[in-house]
């Protein structure tokens, strides 16, 4: 009958033989500021734009009016507006200039909207949340989504 013992001599042995693997060499990463500069296909680019158009034409058509017209923003909230849209007008350059670096400012873009979109009833901007809010925030998820996709696929060549 074999022991605990023998059986663990057993296994030492066969471990003792067993041929070592070749080390693993890691690969080289690209820099990030030479993928931003990589091209990206037409058809990501179009995509793009026609997700932006088509995310803020259905976000603002179901956007009810405010509940109080007159009220002032805090600066916070127009700093917010004004990046969104420095952001917007920078992704639409880079589309039609075919680079990656116009889905980086389509995810920044894209994630104020979302920001804003959550902001909006809290801040009491909208009386409340309702099928618009929902909406709204869905489109700019999606375009979230779709920057971060696009930020990921491969570079055309």
């Amino acid at each position: 009958m074999a022991t605990t013992k023998d059986r663990l001599e057993e296994l030492e042995g066969t471990l003792a033989t067993a041929p070592e693997a070749p080390p693993v060499t890691p690969l080289a990463r690209t820099p990030l500021a030479t993928r931003l500069q990589e091209p990206i296909t037409a058809q990501q680019a179009l995509t793009g734009m026609v997700a932006w158009v088509a995310g803020l034409a259905v976000g603002i058509a179901v956007e009810p009016p405010p509940a109080n017209p007159n009220a002032v923003d805090p600066w916070f909230v127009s700093a917010i507006g004004t990046i969104l849209l420095v952001a917007l007008l920078t992704t639409f350059a880079g589309f039609l200039l075919r680079r990656r670096w116009s889905m980086a400012s389509s995810l920044l873009a894209a994630g104020l909207l979302v920001v804003s979109t959550v902001m909006c009833p809290v801040s009491g901007h909208h009386a409340g949340v309702g099928a618009w809010w929902v909406v709204q925030l869905g489109c700019g998820l999606g375009l979230l989504a779709r920057s971060a996709l696009g930020l990921r696929q491969a570079s055309a060549r």
